[in-house]
């Protein structure tokens, strides 16, 4: 069914009325009284509520015959709402939306089906998992006991968390594309001299973003990315916080508060707040995530009077110690886990067998991201591209919205498109996105440490009261109320009375125990 589309109002009506003469409504009513029902746990968006007559769902009960009912969960508070439902008695048959950090503990109270006993059903996964080279990460789920207990979803190892600057007040002042954090200071210096009220490096979360950006360029963790970082050097896993890159580059930070570069309300600042200093003109770098560009920014900074503004990205410059990183990206990103009480049902086969051709099958994959070919996108020369009624950020001027009317890229998005991804974003950001990718600016990922769970309790205690002390002592580093040099030895005794060599005891002793 083809259609001449000439403008994305008449064709939002069109689509409408496709729908309805596909019957849509009524959901392949031939075949309900034979459809097997599976329960499921749903991150409801806000913006995007859950809708049982999304097209994503329709087209599923038509092709597989499959309907859910479904538990929703608030997306800001998904984890609480996956405690409960794992706590109850009747526990979903399937949970979208977790990580693997999510599952550990549910996975060792046996409540969770062990995939990696059941790749023999899942056909399409397991070529999935072949055609793109993913055993080995695979095998990084898999907990002591060889098992893992997640459907993943593969994503490229592109970083799209990036350092960001305002190239357009750099380029007024004829400053040079800062290269390293020496360059950056140097250029902040200036501009902190051109506007005295300005907050030249900003960030938010208690600086837990910026942190964890910096720490690649120190080859440490830090920040959100955690505390504890595996040496390759050494082969040993060691608490970041206590090695000499960490006071390098807290001494960094501490160089820019003293020059009133840093914002002071580095630490306090909710999200709006920062955001709100991105557009007004009182900050000139930063990091955060760059997938939809800047305009937003650029639009707030032309309405407070800043001519041609322009927020741009800026390949990660090099740090204090000599190294130009990003921080790692995981392959797979969020997955689904499956109830173990499925084993018990009768249609425990069919959920298999649906699951891997939703996520896995070249046509389960295209139907959860882009929808019904002729409905919501159109393909030619092997090139996916949604129809001019559908509105994506290339496309702000079309009249639907795949996620809120159709449930697209919402619930079964697990193994990424390509086409799809980019296509989300302006043109100069996929390009630079490119570069890094090319210049693999991020660092591999860390292996995986298997804990025995008798250690997690302690593990866990340990470390709340260091990052308790760490967090107020890097706070009095960087804002000079403790000086980093005199104060040094004392912190690292402190570290290690608080449990830092302990920690790393543990971590080495589970480590050598795994290789073995």
């Amino acid at each position: 069914m083809n259609f001449n589309y000439r403008g994305s109002a008449l064709v939002g009506v069109m689509v409408f009325l496709v729908f309805a003469q596909f019957g849509f409504g009524q959901a392949a009513a031939k075949n309900s009284e034979a459809a097997v029902v599976f329960s499921i746990l749903v991150n409801n968006r806000e913006g995007a509520e859950f809708n049982p007559d999304w097209l994503i769902l329709k087209e599923v009960e038509k092709l597989k015959n499959v309907r859910f009912a479904v538990r929703l969960g608030k997306d800001g508070a998904y984890l609480p709402a996956l405690a409960e439902a794992m706590k109850s008695a009747d526990i979903p048959d399937i949970i979208l939306k977790v990580w693997p950090d999510d599952i550990v503990q549910y996975a060792e109270a046996g409540l969770l089906l062990p995939i990696s006993d059941y790749e023999y059903m899942m056909p399409y996964f397991t070529k999935y998992i072949r055609d793109n080279g993913l055993r080995a990460e695979l095998d990084k789920l898999r907990d002591s006991h060889g098992k893992y207990f997640l459907l993943p979803g593969y994503q490229r190892e592109i970083q799209v968390q990036q350092w960001i600057y305002r190239k357009d007040i750099f380029d007024k002042f004829a400053l040079p594309t800062p290269a390293s954090y020496d360059d950056l200071f140097r250029a902040l210096a200036v501009l902190k001299q051109k506007y005295p009220q300005s907050a030249p490096i900003s960030a938010c979360w208690g600086g837990a973003h910026l942190f964890a950006m910096m720490g690649a360029g120190y080859g440490i963790q830090a920040g959100w990315n955690g505390d504890r970082m595996y040496d390759r050097a050494s082969d040993s896993w060691k608490y970041s916080p206590g090695t000499a890159n960490w006071k390098e580059m807290v001494r960094f930070l501490t160089k820019c508060y003293k020059a009133g570069l840093l914002d002071p309300e580095l630490f306090t600042q909710d999200p709006q707040a920062f955001e709100k200093k991105l557009g007004n003109g009182s900050t000139f770098a930063t990091v955060t995530w760059i997938s939809s560009g800047f305009s937003k920014w650029n639009k707030q900074l032309e309405d407070s009077g800043f001519a041609g503004a322009n927020w741009a990205p800026l390949m990660p410059p090099k740090s204090t110690v000599g190294m130009e990183a990003l921080p790692s990206v995981n392959s797979f990103r969020k997955g689904t886990a499956v109830s173990v009480g499925v084993m018990r049902k009768p249609y425990f086969k069919k959920l298999l067998e649906f699951l891997d051709w939703m996520y896995y099958s070249d046509e389960g994959r295209a139907l959860a991201v882009w929808g019904v070919k002729g409905l919501t996108y159109s393909e030619a020369g092997g090139k996916k591209e949604f129809l001019p009624a559908i509105k994506t950020s290339a496309n702000p001027g079309g009249t639907m919205d795949g996620g809120k009317d159709f449930g697209l890229n919402l619930l079964f998005d697990l193994c990424e498109f390509p086409e799809y991804e980019d296509g989300k974003k302006p043109p100069a950001i996929v390009e630079f996105l490119g570069q890094s990718l090319e210049r693999k600016l991020t660092v591999p990922l860390e292996p995986k440490l298997l804990l025995e769970k008798s250690d997690l309790d302690g593990v866990k205690i340990i470390e709340e009261s260091l990052r308790s002390y760490m967090n107020e002592a890097m706070k009095a580093f960087i804002t000079g109320t403790a000086d980093i040099d005199a104060g040094w030895k004392s912190y690292k005794e402190t570290l290690e009375k608080k449990g830092s060599v302990e920690l790393e005891r543990i971590w080495n002793a589970a480590w050598k125990k795994g290789k073995k």
